[in-house]
């Protein structure tokens, strides 16, 4: 363990929390684009939106709740 494993995960959470509320591009989402609900110690809570490149999206894929761990949700965001 160094100084890194300890400290990452807190700042990845801190910056997650300020983009709670955002939409963002999100492979784990069945329109492909989610909008950022929660940030909890290991995982954020997503809201699946529709996507703005699918004219008719697939029935039942909008506004599906799906959880992904955090360092996938920071990678969205802010890389």
């Amino acid at each position: 363990m160094n100084i890194f494993s300890i400290i990452e995960p807190r700042t990845q959470r801190e910056e997650l929390k300020s983009v709670i509320g955002k939409e963002v591009s999100q492979n784990f989402s069945p329109t492909c684009r989610g909008k950022l609900l929660k940030v909890n110690k290991v995982y954020s809570l997503f809201e699946s939106v529709p996507s703005p490149y699918v004219k008719n999206p697939k029935p039942g894929s909008v506004g599906v709740l799906y959880k992904v761990p955090n360092s996938i949700a920071w990678n969205s965001f802010f890389y």
